[in-house]
């Protein structure tokens, strides 16, 4: 009997320790939350919530009575307003080896942004891509409002 406890608690212990094959990397979560929010991930709807991690490629959105803050890995944030749909596109953050990159697609809305260490360590790195433009961040901080369907 005490080999197969032993023997469950082994196969158990190997389950935690192994790392997860395809885990995308947490790049942001969500701080605060007001109204109706909707993030997008793949063909998944999940309601927006405080503390919910993002990932790249979710898709942000809120409704008319919707407003969303953000904050990123490196501590970029981002906040969106009413009617707003933003796409994380990519995100790398790391120092260590010196790769840096964000690339945020806004759809429609309003944005305010305020640089974390990716903007201040590789300006270059940051773009924020809309219908009509495409941002090439040299500052620390914009805010945009869109118009679109």
């Amino acid at each position: 009997m005490a080999v197969y406890r032993m023997l469950a608690v082994s196969l158990l212990l190997s389950c935690f320790t192994q790392p997860v094959q395809g885990a995308e990397p947490v790049v942001g979560s969500v701080k605060t939350v007001e109204g109706a929010v909707t993030v997008r991930r793949g063909t998944e709807s999940i309601p927006g919530r405080e503390g919910l991690h993002l990932f790249a490629n979710d898709v942000l959105q809120t409704a008319a009575d919707g407003r969303l803050g953000l904050i990123l890995q490196d501590g970029t944030r981002i906040s969106l307003g009413p009617n707003t749909e933003l796409r994380i596109d990519s995100y790398v953050y790391e120092p260590v080896d010196g790769r840096f990159g964000l690339l945020l697609r806004v759809f429609r809305g309003v944005m305010a942004y305020v640089s974390g260490k990716i903007g201040q360590m590789s300006p270059g790195s940051v773009r924020i891509e809309t219908p009509v433009a495409v941002i090439g961040l040299r500052g620390t901080h914009f805010a945009l409002t869109l118009e679109g369907s």
